[in-house]
């Protein structure tokens, strides 16, 4: 997806520093990024779990999920991994990638974007909280 002043400019772009959450096994934040990213790229949330390396822009939005999903919710490298099926090792350069990259103004404000919705995001969405049922006295 190409991204030009104009678009970027109808996009929040406050910083983002959301505290670590609780993880859960099933990485609902995870799929929470994916959805966010997917749109943001306008390409389906499966294409960011595609086995092969894709289109460039399908890596490049796979990288940039990686890297919010390490650095603005906190997962550990290898829980990333796992959630999309790939090494930690491959997230760790799409982090770099995205740090070396964020040098470049149109970058850095997609980025700076995407965490600000995330952050919005995370705090409207009680991912802690788990439907149970009530306590009998």
């Amino acid at each position: 997806m190409e991204m030009n002043a104009e678009s970027l400019a109808r996009i929040n772009l406050t910083s983002c520093l959301v505290p670590p959450i609780q993880h859960q096994s099933d990485f609902i934040a995870l799929a929470l990024v994916d959805q966010l990213v997917a749109r943001t790229f306008r390409m389906p949330s499966s294409a960011l779990h595609a086995s092969t390396r894709c289109r460039k822009s399908v890596a490049f939005a796979r990288q940039v999920a990686m890297y919010l999903g390490h650095v603005c919710l906190s997962y550990p490298l290898k829980d990333i991994a796992t959630h999309y099926k790939r090494d930690r090792t491959t997230v760790a350069y799409a982090c770099r990638v995205i740090e070396d990259r964020r040098e470049e103004e149109e970058v850095e404000l997609l980025i700076n974007s995407l965490e600000s919705a995330l952050e919005t995001i995370m705090l409207i969405t009680p991912l802690t909280c788990q439907r149970s049922e009530p306590q009998k006295a």
